[in-house]
């Protein structure tokens, strides 16, 4: 395989121009999602979309920038700083409104046909890689060994529309504390994370490989997910790993050689006391015979009764005798 076709392929990439396209596709989805979320979680209310118009734009416009937003808010800038250029806001509206009131529901039939989803989603995923990869060399720029920073800033760029889920929902009316990605984080935010981990890697050149190779592999990773998602659903490839990570950094392993020594101690005295009391009917059961037992031993007793009076006879009449 050639090493400088895949470095050509992660440099265009990287060079690629996010505006119109794939914000275009960032901005269909994630309006699509809020739908899909409306439907899942307002039921009670009938036509919501229709009678609530401005509370669904306020929730799409705050997921569709709920990256920047946040990480603006972190860094100490207005959170309404990308506002300024009108463009990006008039695009997501035009988004947001062929999604929700498009006739026939065109686009949001569209948008659910697979190969076009997934189209779509490759070229979301492309630029989540992208925001991830801006928002750590931005962030490095203002703070050069703040390593930490410069993770949860670039994460929360990539990820911020699953960190703002309930504050988005909250907009709509609907509070769901338990629900937080913080309890239930998903791929895409544990993905964003590493991202951001292995570009600081690279940046500070403890992963020695090329920076257009880096960015392909995050990139094919991003889109493998995607893909993989659209067809089944539930699909997240870190969760081996944290299971075993789980078992072998917070003890779980302990408490479950404990609770299985537990079961196994409880289940040997039920077994011990189940058997003596097994012992104890087997000596019982002679005292509480069958009838069919009963009777037989009734029969006996009364044979030899017989046999017992006719000897008594017999030797009286020899003394007679």
């Amino acid at each position: 395989m050639n090493k400088d076709l895949f470095i050509d392929v992660g440099s265009q990439l990287a060079h690629l121009r996010m505006y119109p396209v794939f914000d275009t596709c960032h901005y269909l989805l994630t309006a699509l999602q809020v739908r899909d979320d409306i439907i899942l979680h307002q039921s009670g209310t009938h036509n919501f979309t229709r009678r609530h118009p401005l509370s669904c734009w306020l929730s799409t416009m705050l997921l569709c920038f709920s990256g920047s937003i946040l990480a603006n808010f972190l860094l100490g800038e207005s959170p309404i700083k990308d506002f300024a250029h009108h463009q990006h806001l008039l695009l997501a509206t035009v988004c947001w409104y062929l999604v929700f009131y498009s006739p026939l529901d065109l686009v949001a039939r569209l948008l659910r046909f697979v190969p076009i989803r997934m189209l779509v989603g490759v070229a979301k995923e492309i630029q989540r890689t992208k925001k991830v990869f801006d928002g750590v060399h931005s962030t490095l720029a203002i703070y050069p060994d703040g390593y930490v920073v410069v993770v949860m800033i670039a994460a929360i760029k990539g990820c911020g529309g699953s960190l703002m889920s309930s504050i988005d929902r909250f907009f709509r009316g609907v509070w769901l504390p338990g629900q937080t990605e913080f309890l239930f984080p998903s791929f895409a935010t544990k993905a964003s994370f590493i991202s951001a981990i292995i570009f600081v890697l690279e940046h500070v050149q403890l992963i020695q490989f090329e920076r257009e190779l880096v960015y392909l592999c995050v990139a094919s990773m991003f889109i493998y997910v995607r893909v993989i998602t659209i067809f089944f659903k539930q699909y997240d490839p870190l969760m081996p790993f944290e299971n075993i990570s789980s078992g072998i950094l917070f003890n779980s392993w302990s408490e479950t050689v404990s609770e299985a020594y537990r079961r196994a101690t409880a289940a040997s005295t039920t077994s011990g006391t189940s058997s003596t009391s097994t012992q104890q009917q087997a000596a019982v059961i002679p005292a509480a015979l069958t009838p069919l037992t009963a009777t037989t031993t009734v029969i006996s007793g009364k044979k030899e009764a017989n046999n017992t009076d006719g000897q008594g006879k017999a030797l009286e009449i020899k003394k007679r005798d």
